[in-house]
């Protein structure tokens, strides 16, 4: 497979994110369900604590991608949804997403504001799309 990813010079290069991923020849497609920061049981493990649940919810990204064989680094669309979002915040997010996201080539990356998500205490949902 081949991941072809481009930033196109009249557009705005960011950290942790690609404008453009192109991917040829991928054997395999796995599509991930938003994931939140919620344990096993279905509890919420850090409530109201942004920069906790973007870890816990990237955390368990990683978890389902194993299931599926893939990585961080298979990554090529990542959904961010965030309640109540705060454009300062925008960085810190960014910042957290960078370690764990591939530095030379991260995945494109939408990041929405969105009212509420299903849970009490959730702060982010975010789903995915790899490729290997």
């Amino acid at each position: 497979m081949e991941r072809n990813v481009v930033n196109p010079p009249d557009l705005f290069v960011g950290k942790a994110f690609s404008q453009t991923v192109r991917v040829t020849a991928a054997q395999q497609w796995v599509f991930v369900s938003g994931q939140i920061d919620c344990d096993a049981a279905g509890r919420v493990r850090n409530p109201g604590d942004l920069a906790a649940q973007v870890r816990g919810t990237l955390d368990n990204l990683g978890i389902a991608l194993a299931a599926q064989g893939a990585t961080m680094a298979d990554l090529v669309k990542v959904n961010v949804y965030i309640v109540d979002l705060d454009p300062g915040q925008t960085a810190m997010i960014r910042d957290i997403r960078a370690e764990y996201f591939d530095a030379e080539q991260p995945p494109a990356v939408t990041l929405v504001g969105i009212d509420r998500l299903s849970m009490d205490g959730l702060l982010v949902e975010i789903e995915a799309v790899a490729a290997r």
